[in-house]
């Protein structure tokens, strides 16, 4: 069981803490950190999900996970990094990109994004074998021809915002 913190459409706290799968079957809105892991050449870092995961098994995606109750978004996205990739860094380290808004039946959250700049290699990173089979870095253009091509290996193959926030990436400076 893993809790997590409920809030209304507004993002306010509701002060009620609700099993993030009972959150999702229910509808209810909840926090959620993605981070960007950028390489010294503008490259995207993406995390292979194992064949083993509920959700989009297989699929090449960001590091991403729910907030857990008592946790704030920023602290969340230190820990994934640690936790999936074995990539520690401090919370000042995390760039706030923009707050995502999904609004969906089974999921709405309050999605915040995160961009972290290092300069490991791929190799070097030491991956969750639970959650992940491999990492690699990618093109920010080469993403987004992906998406426009609506690439079904990909998490967010369908989606245009991430074509808008890997834009931005592209002329960021950190």
């Amino acid at each position: 069981m893993e809790l997590i913190d409920i809030y209304d459409e507004n993002n306010k706290p509701l002060n009620k803490k609700i099993d993030r799968k009972i959150a999702h079957k229910e509808g209810m809105w909840h926090r959620e950190s993605v981070v960007i892991v950028l390489n010294e050449n503008n490259k995207i870092l993406l995390q292979k999900r194992s064949y083993k995961r509920h959700n989009y098994p297989g699929k090449w995606g960001l590091m991403a996970g729910h907030v857990k109750s008592g946790d704030t978004p920023k602290s969340t996205a230190v820990k994934e990094l640690k936790e999936e990739i074995g990539l520690e860094v401090l919370q000042k380290d995390l760039r706030f990109l923009e707050l995502y808004i999904r609004n969906e039946k089974s999921n709405k959250a309050f999605i915040y994004i995160y961009v972290v700049r290092t300069n490991k290699k791929a190799n070097e990173y030491i991956i969750q074998k639970e959650e992940l089979t491999q990492v690699k870095y990618y093109s920010i253009n080469s993403l987004i021809r992906r998406i426009k091509k609506k690439d079904k290996k990909l998490v967010f193959g369908n989606d245009p915002l991430h074509i808008e926030m890997f834009t931005l990436l592209d002329n960021l400076t950190i």
